[in-house]
């Protein structure tokens, strides 16, 4: 019995031995991954982290680097027109204070040559030149006010009332042309870029006259448009650098009904009117244009401009009896203007 004894305590000591070796190194792997599984996690929660906060540091410092750009191209184009920086900053500071509206005013004086179409119908012949015209002057007044958004209202007022002469053998004999418009309007100023646009639309009275003495082919009495209709007008202005000067144009359509009133030209024509008539005008100016700052809140500013106007009618045009006609005028124009 005792030989038997020792072999088996000697073997379940090996077998205890096994087991617990076995459960060791079972333990240990399950520890490992265990614990590798949270620094995995830790190790792309701390990679994350970076990555997004690195990628809002480039994103800042590009933004910067473009206004820097910016900055910098301004005040090497300042230099180039040769404006202090420090005086361009001043002006930009006055702009402010003053603020972007205000009243305002202006006097334009135009000097404008009239063609009148088909008056020489008359002579049966397209040769030769009835009326001798010259430039001759007119005035505009303006007086509007626009707020800080840009909403504003203008009244404008333009008188031409001139006579010009024929040429022989009817001379000195004068035709007198005479040409009225009174807009009322609603403004708004918007700036696009480096570019000032103003749109504007409103009502606009017109008169148009022809008066003509006893002393030439024609006889006495007058022809004349007098109606009331829709006005729109586009502006554009943009500045050159910071020089105070400027290049605009504009353009302005109306469209007016009413009637047309007649003393007859020529002695066979009985003197009436006509109805329902439709008179449609077109406008247009390009210029150049210099403000200064008379005060923190007053602006003057003078512009000069090449203006083109065309009044048509149907009727007028209709040259049939010699009476035609329509309208045209051209020339330069200067003004003055104050905002307050």
């Amino acid at each position: 019995m005792k030989k038997f004894r020792i072999p088996i305590l000697l073997a379940l000591a090996v077998a205890l031995a096994t087991t617990s070796t076995v459960a060791a190194q079972s333990f240990r792997d399950d520890s490992n991954h265990s614990s590798s599984s949270p620094a995995f996690l830790t190790s792309m929660s701390t990679e994350a982290e970076p990555s997004l906060f690195e990628s809002s540091l480039v994103q800042k410092n590009e933004e910067l680097e473009q206004r820097m750009s910016r900055l910098e191209a301004e005040l090497n184009q300042s230099r180039q027109v040769g404006v202090d920086p420090g005086v361009s900053i001043e002006q930009h500071l006055l702009r402010q204070e003053a603020g972007t509206g205000g009243l305002f005013g202006s006097i334009e004086i135009t000097f404008l040559q009239p063609s009148i179409s088909g008056v020489q119908s008359v002579f049966g012949s397209g040769t030769g030149r009835l009326l001798d015209t010259s430039y001759q002057t007119g005035v505009r007044y303006v007086l509007g006010y626009v707020s800080d958004s840009g909403l504003g209202v203008r009244g404008r007022y333009w008188s031409f009332d001139n006579s010009t002469g024929y040429s022989p053998p009817f001379a000195p004999a004068m035709f007198g042309i005479h040409v009225q418009a009174a807009d009322t309007e609603v403004t708004m100023a918007q700036r696009m870029r480096h570019i000032d646009l103003e749109f504007s639309g409103g009502l606009r009275y017109g008169q148009l006259k022809y008066t003509n003495p006893p002393l030439t082919l024609y006889g006495p009495g007058t022809v004349s448009f007098e109606g009331v209709g829709p006005t729109a007008s586009l502006n554009a202005q943009r500045s050159l650098g910071n020089s105070g000067f400027s290049l605009f144009g504009n353009v302005r359509g109306s469209v007016m009904i009413g009637d047309i009133r007649t003393a007859s030209l020529l002695l066979n024509i009985p003197a009436g009117s006509i109805e329902d008539e439709v008179m449609t005008v077109f406008e247009n100016q390009l210029g150049v244009a210099w403000n200064y700052h008379l005060t923190n809140q007053m602006l003057l500013e003078v512009r000069t401009a090449w203006e083109t106007q065309y009044w048509a009618n149907s009727t007028l045009e209709d040259d049939f009896y010699g009476i035609g006609s329509n309208l045209a005028l051209m020339g330069p124009t200067l003004a003055v203007e104050l905002r307050y």
